[in-house]
């Protein structure tokens, strides 16, 4: 199960990475066309905000999880012995967990909401669909609640293997 978890997180990851360099691409070939003719696309914007960004952000987040690079600030933490903290860690992620479990179920409705509504936005020439955005968003978050869900039950062993030895 680890190893699902790693690859697909991983696959998350390069795919963020990848249309990270598309938007890259995208926003220099625009920017090099106005400086240059004079010529602006339409919803250039409208497709940054509304599927490039979102992939970028929600993609890598269960690769973030599973390496920890989350922010930790230990103002409060850093008097307790390593015990507490890690199991103040495991509480924290139990919390994370659950909070994540209902931000998922959340995005999958919404997105089955805006698939049945073909959820789109008015541009000046055309309709830019953005329903497969929220779809994006979803996975993302799946990866994020799968990485945070092994990770609570490999620290709960930890946990328990440790108090075993004490």
């Amino acid at each position: 199960m680890r190893r699902l978890i790693i690859r697909l997180n991983r696959l998350f990851l390069i795919a963020g990475g990848l249309i990270l360099l598309v938007m890259t691409i995208q926003i220099g070939v625009v920017a090099l066309s106005r400086a240059l003719f004079n010529l602006a696309f339409d919803g250039n914007v409208e497709i940054a905000k509304y599927y490039y960004m979102v992939a970028i952000s929600a993609l890598p987040l269960g690769a973030v999880q599973a390496a920890r690079e989350h922010v930790i600030v230990e103002v409060f933490t850093q008097w307790m012995s390593e015990r507490a903290k890690m199991l103040l860690d495991w509480c924290a992620l139990i919390f994370t967990t659950v909070y994540s479990a209902v931000l998922t179920v959340g995005c999958v409705l919404a997105a089955m909401d805006a698939f049945e509504t073909r959820e789109f936005h008015r541009l000046f020439a055309f309709d830019l669909i953005y329903w497969p955005s929220r779809w994006i968003l979803a996975v993302g978050l799946l990866g994020f609640l799968m990485t945070a869900i092994y990770m609570v039950f490999s620290r709960q062993e930890k946990l328990e293997s440790d108090s075993e030895e004490a």
